[in-house]
C-alpha cells in the first residue's frame, strides 16, 4: 500500500471517504466497498487525514496510526492518502468534490458512511454527495451503518466502552481485541522483587486509556503470544505519577526495554485496589495470573492474528 501525504493525481480510483478513527467494523464495510466491490480497472484509495479534525468532540485515538495502516494494507487498499485538514478545510463540499476527487484522483466509485460530512464547516451531507456523484457520472455508496447489540457502532460508542472496562463489547465492535504497542519504559522494579517482573507502558497524551483496573491480556513477542495480566491505571499501593499500562507475563523472562510490544486487552477482572501490604499485592497478582490464562486460553499460542492487529 503507498501512503501520500499530499494529494496525488491519480487516474481510474475507487474512494472510501471517512476518518476511520477505529477502523472498527461499520468502517471496514466502507472500505470493503472499493476494494472487493471495485473493477479490476479501478485504484482503491483510501481518502483520511493525517492530523486530528478540529471540530471533533472526541478524537481519543482507539488506534495507532501505524496499526491503522497495517489494517488497510491487509484489507487490500491500493494507496491512503492523508493531507492535513487544514490543507482543505476551505474548500466548499463542491469545490471538494470537483477539484479533489475528480480533478485529482478521477473518482469512478465513492464510498462512505451514513454520518458522513464534507467540506468547510462540514456543510456537505449523504445527500449532497449523491447529488454530485450523479451530476459528475460518479457511482456513490453510502453503506448502513453495523449494529451490535441493536445499536449502532461508533468511535465514541468504542471509547465509552473502553471507559467502562466492557472489552468483550469492543472486540465484537472492532472485530479483534483492543490492543496497543508503546514503547516499554523503565519502572520502579517492585514487580521484580515480589518475583512479577512487569513492563510499563505510558499511554500517549491523544490516546484513549480505558477504565482503570486489572485486564486478562495477551502480549506478544517475537510473534509469540503469552498470556499475561495488564494493571492499567495509576497503581495505588505503590503509586505512580500518571496512568500507565503494566504487564506481567508469567511464562516470559527476558529484557523488553526500549521495545515496541503488543499488549491486546481480553477481559476486566477487577478494579484497582490499594492493598495493605506489598505482600497482599503480591498474593492478588498471583491469582490475576492463574484467572488471566484461564481467560486468555483461546488467544495464545504460534500463528494466526484473530486476536489483535
Amino acid at each position: 500500500m503507498i501512503i501520500y501525504e499530499k494529494i496525488p493525481k491519480l487516474k481510474n480510483t475507487a474512494v472510501a471517504l471517512g476518518c476511520f478513527d477505529g477502523v472498527h467494523l461499520g468502517h471496514q464495510q466502507v472500505i470493503k466497498n472499493v476494494i472487493t466491490g471495485k473493477s479490476d480497472l479501478l485504484y482503491s484509495v483510501i481518502f483520511s487525514f493525517s492530523d486530528d479534525i478540529p471540530y471533533k468532540r472526541d478524537s481519543r485515538h482507539i488506534i495507532t496510526f501505524d496499526d491503522k495502516c497495517k489494517i488497510f494494507s491487509d484489507m487490500g487498499a491500493d494507496s491512503l492518502i492523508i493531507p492535513k485538514f487544514s490543507s482543505i478545510s476551505e474548500y466548499s463540499p463542491e469545490e471538494f468534490f470537483k477539484e479533489i476527487l475528480i480533478k485529482k484522483l478521477d473518482a469512478k466509485l465513492i464510498a462512505c458512511g451514513e454520518n458522513y460530512h464534507f467540506g468547510k464547516y462540514a456543510a456537505g451531507d449523504t445527500d449532497k454527495l449523491r447529488s454530485l456523484c450523479e451530476e459528475y457520472g460518479v457511482e456513490c455508496k453510502v453503506i448502513s451503518p453495523v449494529e451490535f447489540d441493536g445499536e449502532i457502532i461508533s468511535s465514541s460508542r468504542i471509547r465509552r466502552e473502553l471507559n467502562n472496562g466492557n472489552i468483550k463489547a469492543v472486540e465484537k465492535m472492532l472485530g479483534r481485541l483492543f490492543s496497543y504497542d508503546f514503547e516499554v519504559v523503565s519502572g520502579r522494579h517492585l514487580g521484580r522483587t515480589l518475583g512479577t517482573p512487569t513492563i510499563n507502558q505510558y499511554f500517549p497524551d491523544n490516546f484513549v486509556i480505558p477504565m482503570y483496573g486489572v485486564y486478562a491480556s495477551v502480549t506478544e513477542i517475537d510473534g509469540r503470544r503469552y498470556h499475561s495480566v495488564t494493571n492499567i491505571g495509576v497503581k495505588p499501593t505503590v503509586g505512580s505519577d500518571k496512568p500507565l499500562s503494566e504487564t506481567w507475563i508469567p511464562e516470559f523472562s527476558g529484557d523488553l526495554y526500549g521495545r515496541r510490544i503488543r499488549v491486546s486487552l481480553v477481559q476486566y477482572m477487577r478494579g484497582e485496589h490499594k492493598f495493605d501490604s506489598v505482600e497482599e499485592l503480591k498474593q492478588a497478582i498471583l491469582q490475576d495470573g492463574v484467572n488471566s490464562k484461564g481467560l486468555t486460553a483461546d488467544y495464545v499460542g504460534e500463528g494466526g492474528n484473530k486476536y489483535g492487529i
